[in-house]
């Protein structure tokens, strides 16, 4: 589903698609609100350098915010508890969080 979600922002950032424009607004979860194609490439790059560090964290931002699933979901996937799972998206936010506010 992510890579979906990149190639889409991808596309439409292409000038001759009137690079630029918003794609949607997404749930702000993340503390940082992802609204435009340029928003999601950020984060898509912003996600990938979270994975070099923590990649379960990684893993778990991508089934919450790409696949829509709750943290109960979310931590069935990934085979830990739920209070990891939510300790994990808390810790996975506020990186983010971090990392788009410096890129932005």
């Amino acid at each position: 589903m992510r890579q979906i979600v990149m190639d889409e922002a991808r596309r439409h950032l292409a000038d001759k698609r009137g690079g630029g424009r918003s794609l949607v607004t997404l749930d702000d979860s993340l503390s940082v609100p992802v609204t435009s194609n340029q928003d999601l490439l950020r984060l898509d790059a912003a996600l990938d350098a979270l994975a070099a560090v923590s990649p379960r964290q990684a893993e778990l931002v991508q089934i919450r915010f790409f696949g829509g699933r709750d943290v109960t979901e979310a931590s069935a996937l990934l085979g830990v508890s739920e209070a990891t799972a939510l300790r994990d998206w808390r810790v996975a936010k506020a990186w983010l969080a971090s990392a788009l506010r410096k890129t932005h």
